[in-house]
C-alpha cells in the first residue's frame, strides 16, 4: 500500500520501483534475468542489515523527466545535529547506494546522512533520458536539485562515487550556492581520452575489432544476458570488490554484494543507458570535466579523494590550478 508523508507530499512510502511491464508482471516466468522490483528491494534490506545505524527509506516524486514521472529512492541514516550541514551519498554507474555499507556507521556519528538512487539506477524510476549528451547531464542535475527543494534541505555536503562525483561537479558548477562541500570520490570523466593508449601488450587484432564492436554496447550488457549466471558473473568479474566486504557481512555472506549487484542492473537500463552517451571509446568521457573546472564557483570548497587501486586518472591540486580553478580544491590519496 502506497502512503503519502503526513509533512511532505513528495515523500512516498511502500512504493516498488522500477516498475515492470505488464507482460512480465503478470508472466514472470518469461523473464530471462530472474529479477523483480520486490528482489531488488529484498537484495537491498539483506545487505544492509550488516549496517548498526537505523536508517529510513522512501522515495521522493520529485515530478517528471522527460515527461515520465520520476522518483528517487533515498535512505536517511542517523539523526538530524543542530548546526550540521547533512551529507548526501551519490552511487557510481551501476551500482546503488547500499554499496555505501561500509560507510554508513562512522559518517553517521557526526551528521544526518542521506543516500540516493540515480534515476535509472537500483530502486529509483527508470525513466528514458534524451539522447543528448548535454542535456543528460542537465536533467541529472536538475533531478538532484529537485530532490533537494523537495526535501526542504538548504545546504549539503554533498558526496559522489566515479560516475556520482562527475554529476557532483556538475551539481557543484551550476548550483554553488547549495554546496557546503563537495567531495568527489574517485571522479569519472575528468579527463580526455589519450591520442595514443600505448597497450602493455600486443593485443591480438580479433580482439581489437571485438572491442570495436562492444563499446557500441551499454557497458553492462553482458550481465543482463547472462541471465540466472549474473550473480556468479559478478563475482568473477570484480572479486575485489566483493572482498572488501568480508569484514562486514562475515565469512559466507559476500554472495549478497554480488545478488545486489545483478539485481540493481537487472532491469531496464535507462540510466547505463545514459552514461554510455556520455561516453567515448572504453569509458572516457566525451566532455571531460577537468576543462570546465574552471567555472567554479571560487567560493565552493572541495576536495578530490582518490584511493590507491583507483584505474581513475589521478589528478593533483596544481592539474586544478592549471586549469584555471580559483576554488579551493584538495586532492588527497587513501590507501586501500
Amino acid at each position: 500500500m502506497v502512503t503519502v508523508s503526513p509533512t511532505n507530499a513528495a515523500i512516498e512510502f511502500g512504493v516498488l520501483e522500477p516498475r515492470e511491464s505488464w507482460l512480465m508482471s503478470w508472466i514472470p516466468f518469461l523473464r530471462w534475468t530472474p529479477t523483480s522490483p520486490q528482489k531488488v528491494k529484498e537484495a537491498e534490506e539483506n545487505l544492509l542489515k550488516y549496517v548498526k545505524t537505523e536508517s529510513e527509506g522512501f522515495h521522493v516524486n520529485i515530478g517528471t523527466v522527460n515527461g515520465e514521472e520520476c522518483r528517487i529512492w533515498t535512505r536517511k541514516f542517523g539523526l538530524e545535529e543542530p548546526g550540521r550541514v547533512p551529507l548526501v551519498m551519490i552511487h557510481g554507474m551501476g551500482a546503488g547506494l547500499a554499496m555505501f555499507a561500509l560507510n554508513f556507521d562512522s559518517l553517521a556519528k557526526e551528521r544526518l546522512v542521506y543516500a540516493i538512487d540515480l534515476p535509472g539506477f537500483a530502486r529509483s524510476s527508470r525513466v528514458n533520458f534524451s539522447s543528448d549528451p548535454a542535456e543528460i547531464e542537465d536533467q541529472y542535475t536538475t533531478c538532484i536539485e529537485q530532490w533537494r527543494k523537495s526535501l526542504g534541505l538548504k545546504k549539503m555536503n554533498l558526496l559522489g562515487h566515479s560516475f556520482g562525483g562527475h554529476l557532483t561537479a556538475l551539481y557543484a558548477l551550476k548550483y554553488p550556492q547549495n554546496i557546503n562541500l563537495a567531495i568527489l570520490a574517485d571522479p569519472w570523466g575528468m579527463t580526455e581520452r589519450p591520442s595514443e593508449v600505448v597497450p602493455r601488450r600486443n593485443i591480438p587484432v580479433w580482439v581489437k575489432a571485438l572491442a570495436s564492436v562492444l563499446q557500441h554496447f551499454n557497458p553492462l550488457w553482458g550481465l543482463r544476458a547472462s541471465g540466472p549466471a549474473g550473480p556468479w558473473l559478478v563475482t568473477r568479474w570484480r572479486p575485489d570488490l566483493i572482498r572488501k566486504y568480508e569484514d562486514l557481512l562475515g565469512t559466507g555472506n559476500s554472495s549478497l554484494i554480488s545478488e545486489y549487484l545483478f539485481h540493481c542492473n537487472g532491469h531496464n537500463p535507462t540510466g547505463e543507458s545514459a552514461f554510455h552517451r556520455l561516453m567515448t571509446g572504453f569509458g572516457w568521457a566525451n566532455n571531460p570535466m577537468l576543462p570546465r573546472m574552471k567555472y567554479l564557483d571560487k567560493n565552493v570548497e572541495m576536495k578530490v579523494l582518490y584511493g590507491s587501486n583507483s584505474w581513475m586518472t589521478h589528478l593533483k591540486e596544481n592539474d586544478f590550478t592549471e586549469a584555471g580553478v580559483e576554488a579551493a580544491i584538495g586532492v588527497e590519496y587513501i590507501e586501500d
